[in-house]
């Protein structure tokens, strides 16, 4: 952890520096600062998760110093240095959030038993950003919400994901198995934990899944993955087990996360309808075929959100198919990567192909042949596809379903809502809500949360000048205030604090 002093007498700023030093802290990264000036030209390189100022120095006092800070967002948390006759800005400190004061001279004992408390504060603060950001992560790559609508910065991806390799491994829970349970989890990230440094797990509900992200400077073996997740990993096993996994492996894929977990999709599609023994991987060196399947499941969902006739889809897969083929003898290439991104599909929505064409119709059509898939099938499967989209949509109109969720923020955006928890309480499924959103309002459902809680902060601020930020950011939804500062910033291109002073002038 990082840490910086303030004090602008020399010898009791470095003396308590040599303090800290010599005591076993979490805080490593110790940075002097002899006044409040010098204090912020070095908090424009140095991002401390603690300052301990003094509270009387020249030219800019402690209490000033804090609230330019705030203002600029450079750190949320103080400790301050007092004197016995200080106890009126001990006082004042309090309106700024200010964690403890410690009395000079300072006693090492003191100011040693506040700093391993407030690192223990700061570990689970961490802990606590790491689950928003991956609940973030997790709305992006099942929900597609993309990223520029999530106060989630290149720099947090990489602390989350630090190393060059990425893989994801999609765990399809079929018919009546449950979800992987925690403890199956953490035994295969354990297993795999001598390659990924980083692993971190998610789950859906709606789509029946766990996804499992590992992040490291190589790729998994096929046999370290199999041992890890042992007789998942059987594909002769798969109609029995349940469960159906699909993997994929990427090099610096911050930025195409969602790419990734689709490749994941359609390792595993491929694993439960066309393999026969060994599993599909999607690595760094193997054919990408996302390019390939995009063009069809973006076909398909513009010709959900058009209303294209099925004639018009019949002259439209004449342009769609040479995606699918590259020379003469491809026929079966072409109906794998057909049915693949029918699946793709489906899955996303949560849909099963049994839930269209029936039991004994969807496996006749997904099972292993070497039937040529003819230009007539390829258009009929998408419009029958087409067909049962449009009659489920019919049973809620699109604007009484968009009042419903609505209605639903507004009576809970104090809460931690999530596109899962909005889902589970209106009872649609999250990428239903998604589309729903751009359809109908032109942005995402989590940008259209973000707005409306941000209004109601400008609105608590204008009413309530004296509150303090975090309080605000907690009675609007943000149980973490310097998430709220990220998209206060991201949304408003201000601060909270530029805002507030903006209203005083």
């Amino acid at each position: 952890m990082k840490l910086m002093v303030v004090d602008d007498e020399p010898i009791i700023l470095n003396g308590i520096i040599r303090m800290i030093q010599k005591a076993n802290t979490s805080f490593i990264e110790i940075v002097g600062a002899a006044d409040g000036v010098d204090a912020l030209q070095k908090l424009a390189y140095f991002q401390p998760d603690l300052i301990l100022t003094d509270i009387h120095m020249p030219e800019m006092d402690g209490l000033a110093l804090i609230k330019e800070i705030q203002a600029q967002n450079l750190c949320s948390r103080f400790v301050i240095l007092t004197g016995y006759g200080d106890f009126a800005y001990a006082r004042q400190a309090l309106r700024y959030q200010v964690i403890d004061y410690l009395l000079k001279p300072i006693n090492k004992e003191e100011l040693i038993t506040v700093l391993t408390r407030v690192g223990l504060a700061i570990r689970e603060e961490q802990k606590q950003t790491i689950e928003h950001d991956l609940l973030l992560l997790k709305e992006h790559i099942l929900y597609n919400t993309p990223l520029e609508d999530m106060p989630l910065k290149p720099e947090q991806l990489h602390t989350l994901l630090p190393d060059p390799y990425t893989t994801i491994i999609v765990f399809q829970a079929y018919e009546s198995v449950p979800l992987l349970t925690a403890e199956r989890l953490e035994g295969i990230c354990t297993l795999l934990s001598h390659v990924c440094k980083k692993t971190y797990t998610v789950q859906s509900r709606f789509l029946r899944q766990t996804v499992l992200i590992a992040n490291g400077v190589d790729v998994p073996t096929d046999e370290e993955l199999r041992h890890a997740c042992g007789e998942l990993f059987d594909t002769k096993k798969i109609q029995v087990s349940g469960y159906c996994i699909g993997v994929s492996v990427s090099k610096n894929a911050n930025d195409n996360l969602r790419d990734l977990y689709i490749e994941s999709m359609a390792a595993m599609l491929f694993n439960r309808y066309f393999s026969n023994s060994s599993l599909t991987i999607y690595k760094p060196e193997s054919e990408n075929i996302h390019s390939d399947y995009d063009n069809l499941v973006q076909y398909i969902e513009h010709s959900l959100a058009q209303q294209i006739s099925i004639e018009q889809i019949d002259k439209d897969i004449q342009s769609i198919l040479p995606h699918f083929s590259g020379n003469a003898d491809c026929n079966n290439k072409l109906r794998e990567q057909f049915l693949i991104c029918v699946g793709v599909y489906l899955q996303s929505v949560g849909l099963a192909p049994e839930a269209i064409w029936g039991e004994h119709a969807a496996t006749k059509l997904f099972s292993q042949s070497n039937t040529t898939l003819e230009n007539i099938s390829v258009s009929e499967i998408i419009a029958q596809l087409i067909r049962y989209a449009r009659s489920t949509d019919r049973q809620q109109p699109h604007t009484q379903a968009i009042d419903k969720i609505v209605a639903f923020v507004e009576l809970n955006y104090k809460l931690d809502l999530s596109l899962d928890a909005v889902a589970d309480h209106v009872q649609m499924h999250p990428n239903y809500i998604s589309m729903l959103f751009r359809k109908e309002m032109g942005l995402t459902f989590l940008h259209y949360l973000h707005t409306f809680r941000l209004a109601k902060a400008k609105q608590i601020m204008q009413e309530n000048p004296e509150w303090p930020i975090n309080t605000i950011a907690e009675l609007v939804g943000y149980e973490n205030p310097r998430h709220f500062f990220k998209v206060f910033k991201k949304f408003e291109n201000i601060t909270p604090g530029q805002f507030r002073l903006g209203i005083s002038l």
